[in-house]
């Protein structure tokens, strides 16, 4: 590879709260592809992932399903779906919440989701709605937030809670055991033989602390908890002139 990596998250970083692409991004793009090989890392669908990809013109690179889905140039380098075994658990267990099923191209949300929290297949990219064959690549319960939340140790897989801001909606975001964004992109780098210290990485939540980690250079945006600033050299969107002077004066490698 003749250039730098960037690695890129999507929500809350590149997209706005609208889900679009944020006009000022899609300003510096160009610039942006003239100097780095362009690699989106995501919780995201596969779909979803490559609806955005097309979007911004660029080849189907991609660490998806955080890390249980792994592309590059069209070839499926990692592909990681739940076992029956952990997902008979999970579903045994809190299957009676509202529950969405992530396949590779469709989700099936239950009955629950769909009479509760519809409005946020929309904020997914979830416009492919019915069961599929195939495995499943993700899994999120739902529910209004309470004493009665269910014990997050229990949930086997990679999990991630999050609220939606300004609501009382409490998510589960569950990817399958051994899975994770930043092993997603380790092992990317390592199929690509390129150095991570020679990569940079954007994002904007606790899932994109160990690609931070891993990279040379981490910017973490405005909007990113306080946490997950500390863990980032730049703090900044990438339209900002500090950020995007720095971005643009990288060299290759």
């Amino acid at each position: 590879m003749n250039k730098p990596f960037l690695i890129l998250d999507l929500d809350g970083t590149v997209l706005d709260d609208r889900k679009r692409l944020y006009r000022e991004f899609l300003e510096i793009l160009p610039d942006l592809k003239e100097r780095y090989e362009i690699v989106v890392a995501s919780g995201r669908s596969r779909y979803s992932v490559e609806k955005y990809l097309k979007e911004m013109d660029l080849p189907p690179r991609y660490v998806s399903f955080e890390g249980a889905y792994v592309v590059w140039d069209g070839e499926v380098l990692y592909d990681h779906p739940f076992d029956d075994g952990t997902l008979n658990h999970l579903l045994g267990r809190y299957g009676h919440l509202p529950t969405v099923l992530f396949y590779l191209h469709k989700v099936m949300p239950n009955g629950r989701f769909m009479e509760e929290f519809r409005e946020y297949l929309v904020r997914w990219s979830a416009d492919q709605i019915g069961e599929e064959e195939g495995g499943i690549y993700k899994v999120v319960f739902a529910k209004r937030d309470g004493p009665d939340n269910p014990p997050v140790e229990d949930m086997r897989g990679t999990v991630f809670v999050y609220r939606r801001r300004g609501t009382d909606h409490i998510f589960y975001d569950i990817a399958p055991p051994d899975t994770g964004k930043v092993k997603g992109v380790r092992l990317l780098l390592e199929r690509l033989n390129v150095d991570p210290k020679t990569c940079v990485a954007v994002g904007d939540y606790y899932n994109d602390i160990g690609v931070f980690r891993t990279c040379g250079l981490s910017i973490a945006v405005p909007r990113s908890p306080e946490s997950v600033k500390r863990e980032a050299n730049v703090v900044g969107w990438l339209w900002d002139d500090h950020v995007k002077d720095l971005l643009l004066a990288t060299r290759t490698v």
